[in-house]
C-alpha cells in the first residue's frame, strides 16, 4: 500500500474501525503473529544511520532493528546505492516507520522534538556500550560504512560510545555495529521496564491498524476503507 493511501485511511477512521472491517480478511495466525509482534514493540529505543552508502548494509540493519522490536528508523543523507531504499516497499519495511532525511539538521529537528538523547558510535570514545543511558528515550547513531560520523554528527551527540573489542580489527561492519549496540540497548531497556514494550494501549492500537492494512491488498483496504476526500 502507498504511504499516502495508508496514512490517509489512519487519519480518516480510528484504529478500531480500520480493525474490525478488515479482520474477516486476515487469518486467526496472522492476526496472533501481529499482536506477538506489537507486544515487543520499543519506541524509546530508535535506530539513525548517517550517510549508509551501502544499501545492503543499510537493509540488514532495517531488518535487525525491526527483529529487535525498534520501531523507527533513521536514513540521513543516503548516498550511493544506499539512495535506492528510498523506493523499497517490502520486507521489513513494511512493520518499522523509516524516515528519510536529506540534511542531518533535519534529522535533528526530529530529535529534539521527540526530545531524544543522541547516542554515536565511534571507535575512539571512551563509554562503553553498555554504559549508554537508557533512562529516556534514545537514538543510537551509527556512520558511513567507510568514514564513521562526520564531526558535526559527533558534536550533535550528548554522548559517543564505542563497543569494546579485543581482537587485531579496529572497527565493524555498519550492520554489525548498528546490530550488537541495538541488541545491548533493547535488552536493557526491556529490563527496565520489567517489560518487553514501551507502547500505551493508544499506541499499541494505532499500530495494529497500520499493520492489518499491511496485511491485506491495498486494493481491498482502499475499498473497504479510502473515503473520497
Amino acid at each position: 500500500m502507498k504511504f499516502i493511501e495508508q496514512t490517509t485511511i489512519l487519519n480518516q477512521h480510528a484504529p478500531d474501525v480500520i480493525t474490525e472491517r478488515l479482520e474477516p480478511y486476515i487469518n486467526k495466525l496472522r492476526q496472533q503473529r501481529i499482536d506477538e509482534v506489537i507486544s515487543g514493540r520499543l519506541k524509546d529505543i530508535q535506530l539513525a544511520i548517517a550517510c549508509p552508502s551501502d544499501i545492503n548494509n543499510a537493509f540488514a540493519t532495517i531488518r535487525t532493528a525491526e527483529a529487535l522490536g525498534v520501531s523507527n528508523v533513521h536514513i540521513i543523507t543516503p548516498e550511493g546505492t544506499a539512495l535506492m531504499a528510498r523506493s523499497i516497499t517490502q520486507g521489513a519495511f513494511y512493520w518499522v516507520d523509516i524516515h528519510f532525511y536529506e540534511h542531518f539538521d533535519a534529522f535533528l529537528d526530529y530529535a529534539n522534538d521527540h526530545q531524544l538523547l543522541l547516542a554515536g558510535g565511534t571507535v575512539d570514545a571512551t563509554t562503553p556500550l553498555h554504559e549508554v543511558p537508557i533512562d529516556n528515550p534514545i537514538c543510537i547513531l551509527i556512520g558511513n560504512e567507510h568514514r564513521g560520523l562526520t564531526e558535526a554528527a559527533q558534536n550533535a551527540c550528548r554522548i559517543r560510545y564505542k563497543i569494546p573489542m579485543v581482537g587485531m580489527s579496529e572497527s565493524m561492519n555498519l550492520s554489525v555495529s548498528a546490530a550488537i549496540s541495538l541488541y545491548d540497548t533493547t535488552q536493557r531497556k526491556r529490563q527496565q521496564l520489567n517489560a518487553n514494550s514501551d507502547l500505551d494501549s493508544a499506541a499499541q492500537q494505532q499500530l495494529r491498524a497500520k499493520y492489518f492494512l499491511n496485511s491485506v491488498s491495498p486494493r481491498l483496504a482502499c475499498a473497504l476503507l479510502l473515503e473520497p476526500t
